[in-house]
């Protein structure tokens, strides 16, 4: 029997029984062994299984497909053998482990058209899709200027947003990690949440993010904007705000000089809790569409990260209020089982006898 090792000796590792005939690999769910990487082509390679062995056939791959870090065409394969179709790791074998015959076992119980694919595990890091300066047609730092590839990038960014807020951190810590993923991703020059305050009903800054070079104690953003965005329910955007007739007796926005600035209402699935403002102090940045469309997207994941962390806290707080309480309960019942105890015993019920015989002589005197 020959088997093909996916990762192998990582978590990743998955187990491929290689059958008599052709065997292909590739990112097609047709294949008989699926990869959804994206250095593997829709048919990457053929493994044929014969009476005289085995052999593995590149199939014109685009990242091709590699024997003991050797290119190869066509290669008949010993036991041992480390094979790369594109950058996706294999390992050839006849014999396996015991841990790796159970994964094996465990695999064969799958009916025949059901189909086990292992999916991508290598995490995308947002410095692959991110340059550390903003093009001139958006505030988004991607790193191409191909328009499909933008597109991609956009996904697979919030993709990555979405993986980093999916935490049990603190409120607090959710808010800041909000706006260290936005800077990082966007050219801004400040950012603040906003979020309804439970006691006032009133939006509330939160956390507050500027570039290094800035410093500012007081409000940067304009409340007739924030307030705006949260009532309606709809994304602001504006250049020059002091010349926009909606704000130009807003006092902010003529004291601190706001050039260019978008906020966007945080809706989890049942209501609107905050708001994200972001500006640019720069007269010669120009919000986009693109911008506007993808900081909602982000607004949208952050708007559920909120809603999560502040749900586990409630009821973090809640099921410890729940354990005091339970000890309370606890020490009062060990305390009420102590005192029974006492009663009970022989000493305390002689007592409590010549007690009683003490009152009876005292009421006859």
């Amino acid at each position: 029997m020959s088997y093909l090792i996916y990762a192998p000796e990582t978590s990743n590792e998955r187990v491929y029984e290689l059958k008599p005939g052709v065997n292909t690999i590739g990112r097609q769910i047709d294949n008989t062994i699926v990869l959804l990487e994206e250095t593997v082509s829709r048919y990457h390679a053929q493994i044929h299984v014969t009476l005289n062995g085995v052999t593995i056939q590149d199939c014109q791959s685009r990242n091709h497909t590699f024997v003991n870090q050797v290119q190869i065409d066509s290669y008949q394969l010993a036991d041992g053998d480390v094979i790369a179709c594109g950058t996706a790791p294999f390992k050839f074998v006849h014999d396996l482990t015991t841990s790796q015959l159970q994964n094996i076992d465990a695999k064969e119980l799958l009916s025949d058209n059901l189909k086990q694919i292992a999916l991508p595990q290598i995490p995308v890091q947002l410095d692959s899709l991110v340059n550390q300066q903003f093009n001139e047609d958006s505030v988004i730092k991607f790193n191409t200027h191909n328009s499909g590839q933008k597109s991609v990038n956009k996904l697979k960014i919030l993709l990555e947003v979405s993986k980093q807020l999916c935490s049990p951190d603190e409120p607090e810590q959710i808010l800041q990690k909000i706006l260290d993923l936005l800077f990082q991703i966007m050219g801004i020059d400040r950012a603040v949440i906003l979020l309804v305050d439970d006691e006032s009903q009133q939006l509330e800054p939160k956390a507050v993010k500027l570039r290094e070079y800035l410093h500012d104690d007081q409000p940067f953003y304009s409340r007739r904007i924030v307030n705006l965005a949260y009532k309606s329910g709809d994304a602001i955007i504006t250049q020059d705000p002091q010349r926009d007739q909606r704000f130009s007796d807003s006092i902010s926005v003529v004291l601190d000089g706001i050039q260019n600035c978008m906020c966007v209402p945080l809706k989890n699935y049942k209501e609107t809790i905050g708001v994200l403002y972001v500006d640019n102090l720069s007269p010669l940045v120009r919000y986009t569409e693109e911008d506007l469309e993808f900081l909602g997207a982000l607004a949208n994941q952050a708007a559920a990260a909120i809603h999560m962390s502040h749900e586990f806290h409630k009821r973090e707080q809640k099921l410890k209020q729940q354990v005091l309480e339970l000890q309370i309960q606890i020490d009062q019942s060990k305390k009420d089982s102590e005192i029974a105890e006492i009663i009970n015993q022989d000493f305390f019920q002689n007592l409590q006898q010549r007690a009683e015989q003490l009152r009876n002589n005292n009421n006859q005197i």
